[in-house]
């Protein structure tokens, strides 16, 4: 295996190098129709600084401001430290030196790894890939990155995580965290253009979010348990001799790169750290004691502005059998423009994209950010990434620019909406002083409030005196006589059709005029009969009764089966007392029509004596929707008779999960 040749960044339309794990799970998911690969997480980098000044810094190599620092690797072979600066070779070219070391120390040793002639403990069958891991790492060795351990304020209980050092403004130890954002993709499609076949991604970071405030990272072990990889005996890239030229650029050379001062790789996890984005909203500490935040996403409303310039792009590799086999592997990374000299500081840059989070306060509203990513996959060993946009109307740059013209026009409409409503409240101002300020509908309220009084003042009179309230008494008893002697009529009649019965045990008789009799029609059990079923072809042969009983010769293919009532079922069994069972005995409980409760009681009593089950059990089956699912299973030992009668109570409807008592 050949370590992969990869191309400089480029200055437009963004640049993606992804990890050769991916075309290996990707072949993988092609030829086992039961993984499935799909894209499903991204992550929003700030990549920082790669600065010249920071070669005179003898400290520490993963000390200071996180300038990235290129000659904290070696290279192979030598022994000697690697010095791309002074390489003229490399033309302190900021392009030029990322695509060397990513190429000859990340995807380098990915590729060792993979080589099952330099790796020869990898295990093939795990869904987990290492190429997050070599990522991080290789961040981690050119000082762009630093993590601590995270506290219990900050991780779940339960949890050990990793998390990045705080952003920092303190003099000589400033530090700007790199991971900035994680977010879920949502939206994949499949695309046929012109001839040509490509996977389109959306990367969607809505206008509400902010950076996300703590971004928790799980630490893990390599896929091998070789704890150190040796590059080749001539230095150079795996699959690659010294007189092999490099094709993508003339700066560019075959030199492997390590991380340790004889050209190795360090690959043991106790020594250095080994870690991925932990993308699980269970973990974090500040998710689960917040009672208004659910995921993520919701976490990262908390956060404020930030600026990135590069994206991590993930997917899921899970079994469709199994969908607890699963992991979140890294793709690639994509760089969103590439690295430009700053001629006044010594550096280079990737410049930035800023996210800008509404503001509550102000009114000021964010921005959002809809990045299509359009994949076609290449299998050439000498070019790890992704071709260009197929569609030459859609780049990526016009992309960013129609986006943000729809969030101008955006802009535009809500100020609109805004003024609309600021008038309406203005007119609904003027009206309401005019109706309280002008004479005319003061003097309009002061008639009605004369009105009112004198409504007040009659009601007053008729209970000035015992005479008045003596007539209402006086009419009042009239009124109650009338009642008496049948001169009113004291029937009210009901109306019965709004009754009605909500449980087919109850039953509701209205034949009675002006009367209603409700009576239970439930009398204790369902006495449906039991068949013989056939679990091969899912039918139904025979009833099973005293005459035609279940012949256990019959129990390796055939079962006994009864359909689920609403009420307590009593299955009646009835056995061959002459033959001994050569499987177990199998009762199916059909609850296509009547779904199981909480608290529903199915009872099975044998009428004839079971001769000998041997080591075989009493098992229950049901879910039949679901392909049936054995439920229970009761060993011979735990009978009590030769006629055991057995209760089966469901507990948990959802799951469908019994407990069952002998009771004979």
């Amino acid at each position: 295996m050949a370590t992969p040749l990869i191309r400089i960044p480029q200055e437009q339309g963004g640049t993606m190098y992804a990890f050769a794990n991916a075309a290996r799970d990707l072949t993988r998911a092609y030829y086992n129709p039961d993984i499935n690969f799909e894209f499903s997480k991204f992550a929003l980098l700030d990549l920082p600084v790669y600065a010249d000044f920071a070669l005179s810094d003898d400290n520490d190599p993963h000390s200071g401001p996180n300038y990235i620092k290129y000659t904290n690797l070696y290279e192979a072979g030598g022994g000697e430290g690697a010095d791309p600066y002074s390489d003229t070779a490399h033309d302190g070219n900021g392009n030029v030196h990322f695509a060397q070391t990513f190429q000859s120390y990340a995807l380098n040793l990915e590729n060792m790894l993979l080589n099952p002639e330099v790796n020869d403990d990898f295990d093939d069958v795990l869904f987990q890939s290492d190429a997050e891991k070599i990522f991080f790492k290789y961040l981690y060795h050119i000082n762009a990155i630093r993590v601590r351990t995270a506290t219990s304020q900050e991780v779940s209980t339960g949890y050990s995580r990793m998390i990045e050092l705080d952003d920092s403004t303190q003099a000589g130890s400033e530090y700007s965290q790199v991971i900035k954002y994680i977010g879920n993709i949502d939206v994949t499609n499949d695309k046929n253009y012109q001839g040509q076949q490509y996977n389109e991604i959306f990367v969607n970071v809505p206008s509400s979010v902010g950076y996300t405030p703590e971004v928790l990272l799980e630490t893990s072990k390599f896929n091998t348990n070789n704890i150190k990889f040796n590059p080749s005996f001539d230095g150079m890239v795996e699959g690659r001799t010294t007189d092999d030229i490099h094709p993508n650029h003339p700066l560019l050379d075959l030199q492997a790169y390590g991380d340790q001062d004889d050209g190795t790789y360090n690959t043991n996890e106790n020594e250095i750290p080994t870690f991925g984005i932990d993308f699980n909203a269970s973990a974090y500490s500040k998710i689960i004691n917040d009672p208004k935040l659910d995921t993520v996403l919701d976490y990262s409303k908390r956060g404020g502005d930030f600026r990135f310039n590069a994206i991590l792009v993930y997917y899921d590799l899970y079994s469709k059998s199994n969908i607890g086999n699963k992991a979140t592997n890294l793709y690639g990374i994509i760089l969103l423009d590439n690295w430009k000299e700053d001629t006044s500081n010594d550096g280079w840059y990737i410049p930035e994209l800023t996210k800008y989070k509404p503001n509550e306060v102000t009114g000021l509203n964010g921005n959002a950010f809809a990045l299509k990513l359009n994949l076609k996959f290449n299998s050439s060993l000498d070019n790890v990434g992704i071709e260009k946009n197929v569609n030459d109307y859609s780049t990526f740059s016009m992309d960013i620019f129609l986006d943000t013209t729809s969030a101008l026009e955006n802009a535009v409409q809500l100020l609109k909406d805004a003024n609309s409503r600021y008038i309406d409240i203005s007119n609904k101002v003027e009206m309401l002083e005019s109706f309280f300020l002008t004479s005319e509908n003061l003097q309009g309220i002061s008639t009605r409030l004369d009105l009112i009084e004198k409504d007040v003042e009659n009601a007053t009179l008729n209970f000035q005196d015992e005479r008045s309230i003596m007539d209402l008494i006086t009419d009042t008893s009239s009124r109650l006589n009338q009642v008496i002697s049948g001169d009113i009529p004291t029937e009210l009649q009901y109306n019965t059709d709004v009754l009605e019965s909500g449980n087919t045990g109850v039953s509701i008789d209205k034949s009675s005029n002006g009367k209603v009799k409700i009576s239970c029609i439930n009398y204790g059990y369902s006495l449906s009969p039991a068949y013989v079923f056939d679990t091969i072809s899912n039918t139904n042969e025979r009833i099973i009764d005293n005459s035609g009983p279940f012949l256990p010769s019959e129990s390796s293919t055939k079962a006994v089966w009864q359909r689920l009532k609403e009420y307590d079922n009593l299955v009646r069994v009835y056995t061959a007392f002459d033959e001994s069972f050569d499987s177990n005995l199998n009762i199916y409980l059909d609850d296509t029509v009547t779904s199981w409760k909480k608290g529903q009681v199915v009872r099975v009593t044998f009428k004839n004596k079971i001769k000998n089950l041997q080591s075989n059990s009493i098992t229950m089956w049901t879910d039949k929707e679901g392909g049936w699912s054995q439920k229970i299973s009761i060993s011979a030992s735990s009978l009590l008779s030769a006629t055991p009668y057995i209760e089966i109570v469901c507990v948990d409807e959802i799951n469908k999960t019994f407990e069952y008592d002998i009771l004979r």
